[in-house]
């Protein structure tokens, strides 16, 4: 299994929803097609933004297989398949990534009550399950979901980690990129993409690979040329595109929007794709937005309008 490092800008994919929490997988193919006019380098499906822990296994398997097949050809796609309160789910859910041609799969740790001991069997039957697919871990809260609460440091986890036969990267959903640049230090070709969408700029100083995020499912080619900006040298210029990126986090994180449910409507009214709703079951359930349905609504729409680029 020799495959090379991701780089650059991986949108997280939503999962369009009629109003029961049905998976509308008809809207795989304009979603990718979006995504490759607006120059993704990857995909990364069914964590957060995808709602994968308010989602069945079979909705995630149909989603997955939508979404994959779809891709075949155009984007890498990342499958998340943790969440899970029975971890053979997890593992049923990574052989189906595979056989359906993921680029990788992925998991946070079980809880923040299993032992590090506990999430590397767990990764390993991960691994077992599709051995031939690149494994991330999804690092949050300081890595405690993999330690059993407990801070950890950077090479005593990747001794652990050796034992993944499949282990190739980490998606960095933090904010203290110190850990990042550690981890790259001790361990140069791991591919490390971050998931702290509004520092994706720090993170990127401080030696990511790349970036995955939920706001980069709406700022995909912003986000794109705020990174060339980067690698020119053109700082200052960088700087204010990370700024106008998050006058829309802030405005679709207001209360009466909500951030997936902002998400999905930016997603209907800028790129013309009906998101639907979020999950029946999720902590925003029941909600969708249209422009004209209020004020907030229609100012984070023109908002974005002002703020973000755009590939026509």
């Amino acid at each position: 299994m020799t495959k090379q490092l991701i780089t650059g800008v991986l949108p997280a994919l939503i999962t369009p929803m009629d109003k029961d929490g049905n998976v509308k997988t008809e809207l795989a193919q304009p979603l990718i097609d979006m995504y490759v006019k607006q120059q993704a380098d990857g995909l990364y499906m069914l964590g957060w933004t995808g709602e994968g822990e308010h989602l069945s296994v079979e909705k995630r398997k149909q989603w997955a297989a939508a979404v994959l097949a779809a891709a075949r050809g155009k984007l890498p796609v990342f499958v998340h398949v943790g969440y899970n309160q029975n971890l053979d789910d997890s593992v049923l859910l990574a052989a189906h990534a595979a056989e359906h041609g993921a680029y990788a799969v992925a998991s946070v740790g079980i809880s923040e009550e299993a032992s590090l001991e506990d999430n590397v069997a767990y990764f390993k039957r991960i691994a077992a399950a599709a051995p031939n697919v690149p494994f991330y871990i999804y690092w949050v809260a300081m890595g405690k979901t993999l330690t059993a609460g407990k801070e950890i440091d950077p090479p005593v986890l990747l001794e652990a980690l050796s034992e993944v036969p499949t282990f190739r990267g980490i998606k960095f959903t933090d904010n203290n990129f110190y850990y990042l640049e550690r981890f790259k230090k001790h361990r140069p070709d791991l591919n490390i993409l971050t998931g702290a969408d509004q520092l994706a700029i720090c993170s990127q100083y401080m030696g990511s690979d790349g970036n995955i995020g939920a706001l980069q499912a709406v700022t995909c080619y912003h986000f794109k040329v705020m990174m060339q900006m980067i690698n020119e040298g053109r700082y200052a210029e960088a700087r204010e595109l990370q700024y106008r990126a998050n006058d829309v986090v802030e405005a679709y994180c207001r209360a009466e929007i909500g951030s997936m449910p902002g998400i999905k409507l930016l997603i209907e009214q800028i790129f013309g794709i009906p998101a639907g709703y979020c999950s029946p079951t999720g902590p925003f359930a029941g909600i969708s937005h249209t422009a004209e349905g209020s004020h907030a609504a229609s100012e984070l729409v023109e908002l974005f309008k002002k703020n973000i680029l755009v590939k026509e």
